[in-house]
């Protein structure tokens, strides 16, 4: 099985912009999360699931984007 370059380039952004999703979708959740703590005064449902929902995004994050990087490089280029 032989891989493309360009294919490979593409996996390679894929891989940085899933890396960047990851960080603003867990700040984003850390936040909603402090503010559902200072209005209610317990853990809520994000904090009970922050580890699960971490580890979802960031799985999902480095999978799917450098898949989808991969092949439109290798659709693009060749």
């Amino acid at each position: 099985m032989s891989f493309s370059l360009a294919g490979l380039i593409g996996a390679a952004i894929g891989l940085y912009i899933g890396w960047i999703d990851y960080k603003i979708v867990i700040g984003v959740l850390k936040g909603a999360a402090e503010r559902q703590n200072q209005r209610i005064g317990e853990p809520g449902f994000l904090d009970r699931y922050m580890d699960q929902i971490r580890y979802l995004v960031l799985g999902c994050g480095l999978i799917a984007f450098p898949l989808i990087g991969y092949l439109a490089g290798r659709a693009l280029a060749g």
